[in-house]
């Protein structure tokens, strides 16, 4: 009832950092730990290229209750580039869930991206719930995200489930063998001629006039220039990811990004960032992805990208597998732009989140 109701939304800034940070605590408890330190939460919202974060708050008495924000992001929409936003961290304190904190919420970051003149919001949702809670607010679906996930220990794989290792390293021997028959074109190439593939350890130039070659790959995807992705990758204070660069013909043609987590309960790999200019470079980057996942003694390497894109059909053909986990690509457009819901427009990956 409306005079049971004591609190109300506003905007947020690091002067609520700590009350911020005790209801991630109290939310997710010691999920993405690193997210309860005070060096990554300023790093996500104050150290943005394109500008510091919209973060709203809701307060009942004085106490951080609900929290939801917006992190600026600059994409080429058909050619051009404009600015829209990644809508993160919706947490509410279960004492007040069902108050209508979520809508009201949501309601009010709408408002704040368009005096702002954000384009469109973007979010990446799992969960039921929150899925449901978007589209009441006039979010629209846009396309799944599954992640895609290469075998590269079956043993391992089989163990998990069997803990019989004869048994496991017969069924593992079987499944590999019938992997490489059932997928014809094989990933693990030798080098394509003409194409370097090199670890980098700092980004140069280089990497800018690739992505102006890259700016029209996609009708909308997110800016990668080296602004960004010196801040994505390379600033980031608590996690760490590995770099390959392909130069084909002395001009760089892509770059692959990747990082050792545990995906679907299984020590793994995974694709964060993929752009290659040419099919035989994007096969070159998978296969030294697969390399270096292996030499990692990683399980699974794993990739998640839209299923209307390219890039699926093409880690499909090279013995890349469905998995159970599939992400949701949702967005609110605040103004009428054409394409922005058509889901062959967009490439998205999980670069383009902070899950990972």
């Amino acid at each position: 009832m409306a005079e049971d109701r004591f609190w109300h939304v506003r905007d947020g800034d690091e002067r609520d950092l700590e009350g911020i940070l005790s209801l991630r605590r109290t939310v997710f408890g010691g999920q993405e730990g690193d997210k309860l330190e005070e060096r990554f939460w300023k790093w996500e919202f104050l150290g943005v290229p394109d500008g510091k974060a919209l973060i709203y708050i809701v307060e009942e008495r004085g106490s951080v209750v609900g929290h939801f924000a917006d992190i600026p992001r600059r994409f080429s929409v058909n050619g051009r580039v404009v600015l829209g936003t990644l809508s993160l961290d919706l947490m509410v304190h279960p004492d007040f869930w069902r108050k209508g904190i979520f809508e009201e919420m949501g309601r009010y970051a709408v408002r704040r991206v368009k005096a702002a003149r954000g384009l469109f919001l973007t979010a990446y949702p799992i969960r039921k719930e929150t899925i449901r809670g978007l589209t009441k607010i006039g979010w629209k679906k846009v396309v799944e995200l599954p992640v895609l996930v290469y075998p590269i220990r079956f043993r391992g794989i089989v163990d998990r489930y069997l803990h019989f290792s004869p048994l496991s390293l017969l069924l593992g021997g079987m499944m590999r063998f019938c992997h490489f028959l059932f997928f014809q074109e094989r990933i693990r190439t030798k080098k394509t001629e003409g194409i370097e593939i090199d670890r980098v350890d700092q980004l140069d130039d280089q990497f800018d006039r690739f992505w102006k070659r890259m700016f029209s790959l996609s009708s909308i995807m997110g800016i990668r220039d080296r602004s960004f992705l010196n801040w994505r990758y390379f600033q980031n204070p608590t996690r760490t990811y590995t770099i390959y660069r392909a130069m084909r013909n002395a001009e760089m043609s892509g770059y692959l990004i990747l990082r050792k987590v545990d995906l679907l309960d299984f020590s793994s790999a995974v694709i964060v960032d993929l752009l290659g200019s040419d099919k035989e470079t994007l096969k070159a980057l998978v296969a030294k992805g697969i390399e270096h996942s292996d030499k990692e003694g990683a399980v699974l390497l794993g990739f998640m990208v839209p299923k209307t894109h390219g890039y699926y059909r093409d880690l499909r053909r090279w013995g890349f597998l469905p998995s159970t986990k599939t992400f949701q690509f949702m967005v609110y457009p605040t103004v009428e732009e054409k394409g922005l819901l058509n889901p062959e427009a967009w490439y998205v990956n999980w670069g383009d989140t902070d899950v990972i």
